[in-house]
């Protein structure tokens, strides 16, 4: 039993659960909260799978002054977006979040009146 690692996403998928279940009893803008961190996470590991799946990493360039050696990465090509061929990954978890964050926007306007 070495191997058993916890891993809390479980447990928050059971708390998210849990609120939905609950949702006519638990005020709406906890229930917006809820929704609008559940889609938060989804879009930031979506966008992290669509980051990381642009290929194997460029290489480092190697100089040498006065006898140090340094490693000189590739320079920064700028604020663009990644690669749009690598955002196969990152698709169901973008959708998912950006559903949800709606959903919570909409939770949201209906608890306050809107």
């Amino acid at each position: 039993m070495r191997s058993f690692r916890f891993d809390w996403r479980w447990l928050a998928l059971f708390g998210f659960v849990i609120v939905l279940a609950n949702a006519a009893s638990i005020p709406p803008l906890v229930t917006a909260l809820v929704l609008a961190l559940a889609g938060g996470y989804l879009l930031r590991s979506g966008w992290a799978a669509w980051v990381r799946s642009g290929g194997a990493p460029s290489r480092t360039r190697v100089t040498y002054w006065r006898g140090q050696r340094y490693e000189v990465g590739p320079a920064r090509r700028g604020p663009a977006l990644p690669d749009l061929r690598g955002v196969g990954p990152a698709v169901l978890p973008l959708l998912i979040g950006g559903a949800l964050l709606l959903a919570a926007l909409g939770v949201a306007l209906q608890g306050v009146g809107l």
